[in-house]
């Protein structure tokens, strides 16, 4: 047994201490040395350890998640599985079609085991046949964001060393791809178009999927010979800061570990529901949705987000676990008051996600009768995941007690928030900061803890870790994150940490921003950062921009020239036109009073600007704009 294992067997001792019955003293000694949580912690310990016992077993046995889909269709082979629009699949539907797909594209021959394929689909079955399909044959799966466009999207495509793109048949799709065919042409990547496209011919370099006719039996497991729990079973990609999205490789080992943890805290059976509006190249909606949902066989309805219609899906698929990120929940309470809010002829019994913020947590619960709220705290890259047990309003989760004194795998450090490193002692280790303040959370790694690291340079991956935390030789995962804890070990969150900001549920990074804009004719330097909207979930973008001498900026034509290059999320809210941009004394931007400043324009001098999409151009912010934009009239 390994050293790092050992934790888990004391919790499971405590555990078995706990079930037996401590003497009155000791019970009374263990409450005042590690809280009035002890119980709590003792159950949250056990339920990891039986975690790591799974995890163990299933490492042991080779038995990946493609494995537990399969034995699943045996077990109950006639159960829905998918709910989707007014359609509904069994296990067994979708695993045929899955097996059809995946001889289809063995047929080929270019495609082996543990070799890299990509998808670009939208929220529908064909996105999961196509994830059955490639993890059929062994293939690591890159998940292809769908709003992304030419040079974004073929960097993506590349970045995975990918060998074939499995793209649905929506047209948004195929004509996001069309115009870099000819360069996966000169890649030799292959472009298989899955489900029926009204609009033939095809444009060269697409062919079409053909599955009639081909065998629905179950493909051998030796296909898939030779993959191990370590290797990487998906590519999710994340937004830093280093321009384009970075592919974030997450192991077979870690895509089991996240669903595990959610099935047992949070009580996930067979019975529920989900209901899953995120996209589900996203990790909350991929790992937490719909691998949650085959590890405990239950049902997933999928669908696009609309807060008009959430509620009435919700209540059509009967569903009883809702998947949110904050904003999602803000914008289901600006609907408008209806009679049957909260009701329905089931009950609601969890929604699960990140980002709810507290001033809209009990109303959010209270008008749509949650009957409890599961706020959690984790990255597609991140090798932990806090969830709040507790419906604590706020929290993220609890690191104290009983749990950080056997496990104390996080650490909140102070932090410089200028260059957004951790603040040393004179020995060169880090200071932790203290229970009410704000630090940089980082979280150890170890034989359980993995940083599986990008498709990147080592460097690249390197900055994501901190070394001689707490003694020499110790590496912590750099979050990234800025987090509080309170006396009692509950984490908050306070802020995202460094030049990523998140918006609209997407994190977006300010170097692949400011590389579209400075490329605009005119500008000669431009500075993309994140500020605070009143009423808004995260960070809008804002940029401040330097022309060249004598140039009268074309504002329509940047509109136009950000919106075609960039997902409207990505382009930046708020122009600020000034001389100069501040640097430290490595030329770096500066952006700290920028942010501090943000769009007010009492604050500002320099001449502000504002996306207005309806007028599809940049207008200027003046009170009146700045009064529809404070209201939440204006379209962010």
């Amino acid at each position: 047994m390994s050293a790092s294992f050992s934790p888990y067997r004391r919790a499971a001792g405590a555990a078995a201490a706990a079930v037996l019955g401590l003497p009155v003293l000791g019970a009374a000694y263990l409450r005042l040395k590690y809280g009035p949580r002890l119980t709590d912690d003792i159950a949250e310990l056990y339920a990891s350890y039986l975690v790591l016992k799974r995890l163990k077993y299933m490492e042991k046995n080779h038995i990946f998640m493609i494995d537990v889909f399969e034995s699943r269709v045996k077990e109950t082979p006639d159960k829905t599985f998918l709910l989707y629009q007014d359609e509904k699949y069994t296990f067994s539907d979708l695993d045929k079609e899955g097996n059809r797909l995946a001889r289809f594209m063995q047929s080929d021959g270019r495609l082996l085991c543990k070799d890299s394929a990509a998808i670009l689909m939208l929220n529908d079955p064909g996105f999961l046949v196509t994830w059955l399909a490639c993890s059929k044959l062994g293939l690591k799966t890159a998940f292809l964001n769908y709003n992304l466009k030419s040079s974004a999207l073929l960097h993506c495509i590349k970045a995975c060393t990918v060998r074939a793109v499995l793209v649905g048949k929506d047209k948004r799709l195929l004509s996001a791809l069309e115009p870099i065919l000819p360069d996966l042409q000169k890649l030799g990547i292959k472009v298989w178009v899955y489900g029926k496209v009204d609009a033939l011919p095809l444009p060269a370099g697409m062919v079409q999927v053909m599955t009639w006719g081909v065998a629905s039996d179950p493909l051998p497991k030796s296909v898939r010979d030779g993959v191990i729990m370590d290797d990487v079973s998906v590519y999710i990609f994340t937004s830093g800061t280093t321009g384009f999205p970075k592919p974030a490789k997450v192991s077979h080992f870690r895509s089991i570990g996240g669903c595990s943890i959610m099935s047992s805290q949070v009580g996930i059976s067979s019975s529920d529901i989900f209901y899953v509006t995120l996209p589900l190249y996203h990790s909350m909606a991929f790992g937490m949705g719909l691998m949650t949902s085959i590890l405990s066989g239950c049902t997933i309805a999928i669908g696009t987000f609309s807060p008009k219609t959430f509620w009435d899906d919700v209540r059509k698929y009967r569903a009883n676990v809702i998947f949110y990120i904050g904003e999602i929940c803000r914008y289901l309470l600006a609907q408008p008051k209806r009679p049957d809010d909260g009701q329905y002829e089931h009950k609601v019994k969890a929604a699960f996600g990140l980002g709810l913020r507290p001033d809209i947590w009990v109303e959010f619960e209270k008008r749509f009768n949650i009957a409890q709220v599961y706020e959690m705290y984790g990255a597609t890259e991140c090798p932990m995941m806090s969830i709040n047990l507790e419906d604590k309003v706020g929290s993220v989760g609890r690191h104290g007690g009983l749990v950080k004194a056997l496990m104390n795998f996080l650490e909140i450090l102070k932090c410089d928030i200028e260059t957004a490193e951790p603040i040393r002692d004179a020995n060169g280790m880090c200071i932790l900061a203290a229970p009410g303040e704000a630090g940089i959370m980082v979280s150890r790694l170890d034989e359980i803890h993995h940083f599986d690291g990008y498709m990147a340079d080592r460097k690249t991956n390197e900055k994501k870790l901190v070394r001689d935390v707490k003694k020499k030789g110790d590496v912590y995962f750099n979050t990234g994150d800025l987090m509080m804890s309170d006396k009692e070990g509950y984490l908050y969150f306070t802020d995202r940490l460094g030049d990523t900001f998140r918006w609209k549920g997407e994190n977006v990074a300010t170097t692949e921003v400011a590389h579209v804009m400075n490329a605009f004719p005119g500008i000669l330097e431009s500075n993309v950062y994140g500020v605070q909207v009143p009423g808004q979930e995260g960070r809008a973008g804002m940029a401040a921009v330097v022309l060249n001498k004598g140039v009268n900026l074309n504002l329509k034509g940047l509109f136009e020239h950000m919106t075609s290059a960039l997902p409207i999320y990505a382009c930046p809210k708020f122009l600020r036109m000034t001389d100069e941009i501040s640097t430290t004394t490595t030329f770096k931007h500066t952006k700290t009073s920028l942010v501090k400043e943000g769009f007010d324009i009492n604050l500002v001098s320099d001449p502000l600007y504002f996306l207005d999409v309806a007028e599809k151009t940049y207008v200027v912010l003046d009170d009146s704009v700045l009064r529809r934009i404070v209201a939440g009239q204006a379209r962010l």
